[in-house]
């Protein structure tokens, strides 16, 4: 795109210099400039970023983007904006030839269950024959194929949000559905995504290391509503408070579906039957009701998960039976509460809990499955450098549930694992758990499984499908469930030789 046309998509901007140069993408880091590109210079909370302008003008930048003016080499663009976080947001998504506007848009956010919901609304979707893309935390897909792997963020930059959404639409996408982060609404990355609906999970302790207090955070996924255009629909549960609050907030002209377990919702499950082979209700919604069968769904944060996606369904015009016959079928997302079946005689679970609320409704839908005379073990950390604050509250939570705790690493950075462990074994209250600390996360997993007693239950939590680890020693772990698979073929080959009791 001819730069004098793509700097249109400004609206607020001191333009300094418009060569006749042809853009051929946009990046906002210096290091992964190419000629051809446009660099847009973002101001860093510790670093000051127009110091990286040179260098990507020397690495073939031919136009920049920043808050502040600077010195303009011949030949060069520039153009100086008030906010370069929302500039980026612009230019990217006129570089991608608005792809938003065209496809059916779903935005999810919330604490917990964004990336479920996502899954099970694509399912929905595919039911329907419709194609919908995903992007989100367990990765970039279309239908089932995966278009990217982990972007880094649960939502990525805007050149690569829209890239991707301009890559979908081409592959015949009908729609998208999208995690939207607190960060990325704080830090404006889906400004110029289009969304047709938008829905609210919940609210719940977590990144009060990054927005403060549980008000400013609540701000942050408030915005993706208050953005929304007349005519778009809010998805929002009403058994969370901070749900019911967002609900009395949105604009005018904004529908509104409202989910959960409360009597008043207008998308709710009622006579639900919990098992460890799924969830069986009956969904009542404004448009009918119908018997929901979820083999491969377990618990009731999974079904409040799949009641988000039904009313998203509903706004975008899908039958309620067409969702019933989804969720028939539906997994879920990658990592989320994955069982590991190597024919052992106790139960193990890969799972994505990771915060205080996470490990409650897991746990207390653990619970019920436990046998007398069985036990819960769970193997789990947190993460380093984020909320410290948490840390003994899922070790209060884990505790109340479970029989044997094995604290361990889940990216602990430059902190210390085994102190960090300690934070979390410090919220324990009760006197009867078992509690190990093991800094490998490898040998924490197979420590857990070399425990196990018949009709014991093995939670391994925090990483979910995730396959990289922050850590600042070697490790062989490359994903939870992988390890778990290694760690029960290696007892199984033990207890063949008779090595094992």
């Amino acid at each position: 795109m001819k730069l004098a046309d793509l700097l249109l998509a400004l609206d607020s901007a001191q333009v300094l210099a418009v060569p006749d140069v042809t853009v051929t993408g946009i990046t906002a880091d210096s290091r992964q400039v190419s000629p051809g590109d446009l660099f847009v210079s973002i101001p860093g909370a510790r670093v000051d970023a127009h110091r990286f302008i040179p260098d990507a003008i020397e690495r073939g930048a031919v136009a920049v983007v920043s808050q502040r003016p600077f010195e303009v080499p011949a030949g060069t663009g520039a153009a100086v904006v008030p906010d370069a976080r929302r500039a980026l947001s612009a230019l990217a998504d006129r570089f991608y030839g608005y792809p938003s506007c065209t496809l059916k848009m779903v935005g999810v956010t919330g604490t917990n269950g964004k990336t479920t919901t996502a899954f099970l609304l694509e399912a929905i979707a595919r039911e329907a024959g419709k194609t919908m893309g995903v992007i989100g935390t367990a990765g970039m897909m279309l239908g089932r194929e995966v278009l990217e792997g982990k972007a880094g963020y649960t939502t990525p930059e805007p050149q690569t949000i829209h890239r991707l959404l301009a890559t979908m639409l081409e592959r015949g996408a009908w729609g998208a559905v999208m995690e939207v982060s607190s960060h990325a609404l704080e830090q404006h990355r889906t400004d110029h995504c289009r969304f047709d609906v938008a829905v609210f999970t919940n609210l719940t302790h977590e990144h009060l290391d990054y927005h403060g207090d549980m008000e400013s955070y609540y701000a942050a996924k408030a915005r993706l509503f208050h953005e929304l255009r007349p005519g778009a629909t809010a998805v929002i549960n009403i058994d969370d408070p901070y749900g019911r609050r967002l609900a009395g907030e949105l604009p005018r002209g904004v529908r509104l579906y409202t989910y959960g377990f409360a009597a008043d919702a207008e998308v709710r499950a009622e006579e639900v039957h919990l098992t460890a082979g799924g969830a069986r209700y009956r969904l009542v919604t404004p448009v009918g009701a119908v018997d929901v069968e979820a083999p491969y769904l377990f618990g009731a944060y999974n079904v409040s998960n799949a009641m988000a996606a039904v009313g998203a369904g509903l706004a975008l015009g899908f039958g309620l039976n067409t969702a019933a016959r989804a969720l028939r079928t539906a997994k879920g997302a990658p990592g989320r509460f994955e069982r590991i079946d190597e024919g052992q005689d106790f139960t193990v679970v890969v799972d994505y809990a990771h915060t205080p609320d996470g490990f409650e409704k897991l746990l207390s839908d653990v619970a019920r499955l436990k046998e007398p005379g069985t036990r819960v073990i769970m193997v789990f950390g947190s993460a380093g450098h984020r909320d410290r604050s948490k840390r003994p509250d899922m070790g209060r939570i884990a505790g109340d549930y479970c029989d044997v705790l094995v604290l361990t690493e889940e990216d602990p950075r430059t902190e210390d694992a085994l102190e960090i462990a300690r934070e979390i074994a410090a919220g324990v209250t009760r006197d009867d758990v078992e509690i190990h600390l093991i800094e490998d996360r490898v040998e924490a997993i197979e420590h857990a499984i070399r425990m196990a007693q018949p009709g014991d239950i093995v939670l391994i939590t925090g990483k979910g499908h995730e396959t990289d680890l922050e850590v600042q020693h070697p490790t062989t772990w490359r994903g939870d469930v992988p390890a778990a698979v290694a760690a029960l073929q290696s007892r199984a080959r033990e207890e063949a030789r008779g090595v094992r009791a």
